[in-house]
């Protein structure tokens, strides 16, 4: 960490430094290079570090993707050099000037962007798995095991000890002995992480066996936050509600609510402006190819159970509820030819830039449910109503991690991820789903315009305004 620390604030000295030595156009340099300067690229070198810690960038046991790393690293940086502006306002003798200020930054954020990609390439085959040992043979050990398995994290598993009444492991499942060889297995194999998942507990939780492993350095967790870390979602499945209740997270501050409505307004204004143009040729095209309203409104669940009406382009005809649904694979003669096109584009959820407007839905949250369906859903999806703690959002975790669906079972695994946004709900985790949502839409990914997935038959409403 010191060593990543220290390259951090050089690269940054090192370019206030070249920035006050370059001539760069009508910026001259109106501040020699003195120990002001000296002091101004040191403290600012300095606030660098410091927001790099406080976004997590020095957490080396977290492996980070290069859209959350540029999220992140962005976030240091500007907040830095706003604190240095601030600083450099009050104390006169701290200075860098303005030309060295903006060339500093242009080439310090990228130049470090560059420096940890690579460093995390070179490192990434040298890098030591940590390794796992499940306690527990049963399905929901045989789950967390999956989960290692296809998770992109450094794990390596070891194997299951299993309980007193549960199998001796599947096939897939290597099967290291019971709970009473635990002591002797964790100093045979010595685990990094000891993750208990033990279906039933009361009894056989072999507790001075794991205080003495977590007291030999052993980390020991619990199957949900694990399996958490691992997936990016919180399972329902065999979830103690008690989990729920004493788990980190699910904090709202009043501040990240305070910036998140800001983020909101700010976006939701931006992109009805500067959208405008693209927005009327999408009403023309509407009304030039189909009778009927531009828009498609319908009542949707938002936070707390509040009903409102989202906003929508309309994309299909607007006898589209009389015409039978397409077969599995085949094209849906439903949606209007513009409406594909609005569907492949995302330009069709655009208009709920208004209900973000009004507060009644925000940028990123769980995507709206249909008042419709949320009975059914309440009745067999465990934990459904939980996921009504935030406002409904135009794109979001479950909507970037998973394609879209109305099935029951894709209802299930959307409600993990719309669980784990809520628990671990921030400013870095909008921004980076924001990121991500970006690139869905540049390359439009997921949008199902064209061909229909096999899935039940759809059941959404046909009620258009007027």
């Amino acid at each position: 960490m010191l060593l990543t620390a220290t390259a951090d604030a050089l690269v940054v000295v090192m370019a206030v430094q070249i920035g006050l030595l370059l001539p760069l156009g009508r910026l001259s340099p109106s501040i020699p290079a003195d120990a002001r300067t000296v002091v101004g690229g040191a403290i600012l070198g300095a606030l660098v570090v410091v927001l790099n810690e406080v976004v997590g960038l020095y957490d080396f046991r977290r492996g980070f993707g290069r859209r959350e790393l540029i999220v992140r690293l962005g976030a240091a940086f500007t907040g830095a050099y706003l604190a240095f502006g601030f600083v450099a306002y009050l104390l006169h003798f701290v200075q860098v000037g303005r030309k060295a200020f903006i060339f500093s930054f242009l080439t310090a954020l990228p130049l470090t962007l560059l420096l940890r990609m690579g460093a995390q390439r070179l490192s990434a085959d040298q890098r030591r798995r940590q390794t796992v040992m499940l306690l527990g043979a049963g399905s929901v050990s045989q789950n967390v095991a999956r989960a290692v398995v296809a998770s992109p994290h450094a794990y390596e598993l070891l194997g299951c000890v299993g309980g007193p009444s549960e199998p001796s492991g599947a096939a897939e499942l290597p099967y290291l002995g019971t709970l009473d060889d635990l002591d002797w297995l964790s100093k045979l194999m010595r685990p990094d992480i000891i993750v208990v998942a033990l279906e039933e507990r009361r009894g056989s939780l072999p507790v001075s066996e794991i205080v003495e492993c977590k007291l030999r350095g052993i980390q020991v967790e619990d199957w949900p936050g694990f399996y958490e870390k691992v997936t990016g979602k919180i399972p329902i499945a065999n979830l103690r509600p008690s989990w729920l209740v004493f788990a980190d997270g699910f904090m709202k501050p009043r501040l990240t609510i305070a910036f998140k409505r800001a983020l909101d307004i700010v976006g939701s204004l931006a992109g009805l402006i500067a959208g405008l143009p693209v927005l009327a040729a999408a009403a023309a095209l509407i009304r030039w190819e189909s009778r009927g309203p531009v828009f498609f409104r319908q009542e949707r669940l938002g936070q707390y159970g509040r009903v409102y009406s989202v906003f929508k382009f309309r994309s299909m005809h607007v006898d589209a509820h009389q015409m039978p649904a397409p077969r599995d694979g085949e094209p849906d003669t439903r949606v209007t030819r513009v409406g594909r096109w609005l569907r492949r584009t995302r330009i069709d959820e655009v208009p709920q830039l208004i209900n973000v407007l009004l507060g009644e839905m925000s940028l990123v949250g769980p995507r709206p449910e249909w008042v419709a369906l949320v009975p059914e859903f309440k009745q067999k999806v465990p934990f459904y109503l939980h996921r009504l703690a935030a406002k409904p959002g135009i794109t979001g975790w479950a909507q970037v991690r998973n394609p879209y669906g109305s099935t029951v079972e894709n209802t299930v695994e959307k409600l993990q991820y719309d669980l784990y946004y809520i628990k671990n709900m921030s400013l870095f985790l909008d921004l980076l789903i924001l990121l991500h949502t970006i690139q869905i839409v540049l390359f439009t990914r997921g949008s199902g315009g064209w061909k229909v997935k096999p899935q039940a038959e759809s059941t959404t409403s046909v009620s258009y305004a007027g």
